[in-house]
């Protein structure tokens, strides 16, 4: 299998750039963004400043799980007029431009890092 640089922003902790497993086309599996969450996928659209063609994957049911509230991943949200608080572990994967979750760029890793360095997270 191949793999796929995403970046983990857990409730806690820091967040890091990591490799992830992927199929043979090199798109995440539904069950590793799952795991990686901790349940029921929902995707959330990340554009402007820099950062389109990304998306933010959170537990779709993290609120009723009484997921710790995570920081980092709702700074992040708010700024790209997301105004929700995020709960639980997430992460952040490119967008094919067919809906399909593939691993990031390092043009997209390096402008998640200003972003992330910018708001101070």
């Amino acid at each position: 299998m191949a793999k796929a640089k995403i970046l983990k922003i857990p409730a806690r902790g820091d967040w890091e750039f990591v490799e992830v497993e992927t199929d043979a086309d090199g798109n995440l599996t539904l069950e590793t963004m799952q795991s990686m969450v901790g349940g029921d996928i929902e995707r959330w659209c990340l554009s402007g400043n820099g950062l389109d063609g990304l998306d933010l994957f959170l537990d779709e049911e993290g609120k009723f799980k009484e997921r710790s509230y995570n920081p980092k991943a709702t700074i992040l949200a708010e700024i790209l007029f997301h105004n929700d608080v995020i709960v639980g572990d997430t992460f952040v994967c490119a967008d094919d431009g067919e809906c399909n979750s593939v691993g990031l760029s390092e043009a997209q890793e390096l402008a998640l890092r200003r972003r992330l360095n910018d708001l101070g997270i």
